[in-house]
Parts: structure tokens; sequence; C-alpha cells
């Protein structure tokens, strides 16, 4: 049974398919409390022929906190404020955040609350 959705949350993943070719940056922490650095680039092929359309994938490359400092990805970014990295979890199925903006679906065994207004 697979319950996890991968770092829902991580949205310079998912903003790199806007802005191809262009490294996106964002520090990202767990409920545990470890924090990452993730870089995102999207790539892609042109297509192969008239009508064809080309591919795109967005990579999404990460590493803990620590070793940011190493990488050049890091420059600008405030790696000792933990208010600056985006709170994630493992998919909304198996994550403890209760207050996220964007939980699709409740934990296992709990009830989804949703404020209609």
């Amino acid at each position: 049974m697979t319950v996890g959705n991968k770092l829902q949350v991580l949205l310079k993943h998912y903003e790199a398919f806007a802005q191809p070719g262009r490294v996106l940056t964002q520090l990202a922490q767990m409920p545990d409390g470890r924090t990452y650095l993730w870089i995102a680039r999207a790539v892609g092929s042109d297509p192969a022929g008239f009508g064809a359309t080309g591919k795109t994938f967005a990579i999404g490359l990460g590493c803990d906190v620590r070793h940011a400092p190493r990488l050049i990805y890091s420059k600008g970014l405030d790696l000792s404020d933990p208010g600056a990295a985006t709170p994630i979890g493992g998919g909304c199925k198996i994550c403890e955040r209760q207050a996220c903006p964007q939980r699709a679906f409740p934990p296992i065994g709990k009830v989804l609350a949703v404020d209609p207004t």
C-alpha cells in the first residue's frame, strides 16, 4: 500500500516547470525538525517533429542543511533562521502537520476538517 506522496509542499520543484533552465532553491523542514536545502530545475527536449510534443521534467535534489554552505545554491539563503524553512512532510496521509495549507488528504486514521468559509 502506498501512503506517501513525496513532499507535496516543495513549491519550488513545481515552479521549475514555469521557469525552465533556471535553478530554484528552497529550505524545507520535516516534522522531526530536520532541515534540507532543495534545488530544482526543469529540463526537457524539443519536439521530435511537426505536431509532436516535447518532454519536460522537473529534477529536484536535496541535502541536509549542514552541507548547504558548501553549495553555491545556498548563496543568499539564511541557513541559520529556522523560520526561513518551509514546513513539509512525507505526504498528506503520513504527515502530522494538521494546519498545513496544502493538505489534500487527512492523515491515516483521522478525519479532515474542512472550513468552507
